[in-house]
């Protein structure tokens, strides 16, 4: 088999090379077994080619009348568009419809969390980045919808509540709405407290205190009696009003409580009644109040006194013999004002302390005494 003349390989290859324009610039073409040629081919043809058909295109796509150009450079005469802000158009909520004699009751029935557009109020909660900031407002706020909130316990609430309950209580008793009165008919007074919480949990720890305020005079104490329960009682009790407070909140529940103030009154009571042999001995430091009958003080101011009237009569005069025969058992001390008013200004001085009140008080009973 014969090879193919030269000029028709060089051709061939030429038609490829062109057909292929992507093909290297240097090419090996094999003519025959023996001999080996290297063309240089330039590409600088091929792609003169490509150039030229695509301008080609691009000068038909120009002369279509559809085609829109691309402007680079804008015309200033062209307005450009200008983005605005929109117009809020967030509706109105019910707060700001709402009227000032509008029925609270009926907006806010029960309990429920917290919901900004039904509550006419301007509510602040939350952290302040900045001192002079406020903070949030209630609209979207979450800190109010986290805490509890009583807007289901308000007066116009409470006061519906009341007239709902109020046909199953019975009137109270006009006979009692003197406190004079019901303070002597019932001395024991009981006061307990019972809070409502929107928490987790239905008990409260202040509920179990219970506070039992007794009238004292309703016992008829007598003198011993009276001092020995104000040494024991010590603050709790109130000695002008006469009045015992017990306080106790030690035990869980509020019966246990109560029971455990009665038992304090209980052993007060009977521990005050009961009269120990030293305290017959008891000296006049040792006395809680001071008893102005049983020192030297009486004995001195009653001789002073039968003095002055024997002076002023100019004849001797018992003073005791004299009261005993009008009444034997009313005492020179009862009858005399000078020497009562001595007696309880002396008293209150020793009881009280040295002051301006009590040294006054005493200056002028001296003075009435002696009559100067």
């Amino acid at each position: 088999m014969t090879a193919a003349p030269l000029n028709t390989q060089l051709s061939c290859f030429l038609a490829k090379v062109y057909v292929q324009p992507k093909m290297a610039s240097r090419r090996l073409v094999q003519l025959s077994n023996e001999h080996w040629i290297v063309l240089n081919i330039k590409r600088s043809t091929v792609h003169h080619l490509q150039r030229c058909c695509v301008h080609s295109r691009i000068k038909e796509d120009l002369e279509d009348e559809n085609f829109k150009v691309l402007n680079i450079l804008r015309d200033k005469d062209v307005k450009r568009f200008k983005w605005e802000k929109p117009p809020d158009v967030r509706t109105l909520s019910r707060a700001d419809c709402m009227k000032t004699d509008m029925n609270w009751t009926s907006v806010w029935p029960t309990k429920a969390p917290f919901r900004w557009g039904s509550v006419p109020l301007p509510i602040r909660q939350g952290y302040r980045k900045k001192e002079y900031k406020l903070s949030a407002g209630k609209y979207g706020n979450a800190e109010l919808v986290k805490i509890p909130n009583f807007l289901h316990l308000t007066p116009p609430h409470i006061k519906t509540h009341c007239q709902a309950i109020k046909k199953f209580c019975t009137e109270f008793p006009s006979e009692l709405k003197n406190r004079e009165i019901r303070k002597a008919n019932f001395p024991l007074e009981v006061i307990t407290s019972d809070y409502v919480t929107c928490g987790t949990s239905l008990r409260d720890p202040r509920s179990r205190e219970v506070t039992v305020n007794v009238d004292l005079s309703v016992l008829k104490f007598d003198e011993h009696s009276v001092t020995k329960i104000k040494k024991l009682a010590g603050d709790k009790m109130d000695e002008k009003a006469m009045t015992l407070q017990l306080k106790s909140d030690r035990c869980p529940v509020r019966k246990q409580n109560f029971d455990f103030n009665v038992y304090t009154l209980t052993a007060l009571y009977y521990e005050s009644q009961e009269k120990e042999d030293w305290e017959d001995e008891m000296e006049e430091s040792d006395w809680v109040k001071y008893q102005w009958d049983k020192t030297q003080s009486k004995k001195k101011i009653l001789k002073l006194k039968q003095k002055i009237l024997q002076i002023n009569s100019g004849e001797k005069t018992d003073l005791a013999s004299s009261v005993s025969k009008s009444d034997p058992n009313v005492s020179v001390v009862d009858t005399e004002d000078d020497i009562q008013s001595y007696k309880s200004a002396f008293s209150n001085l020793k009881d009280e302390g040295d002051s301006r009140e009590t040294l006054n008080a005493y200056k002028q009973s001296v003075l009435k005494l002696l009559k100067l």
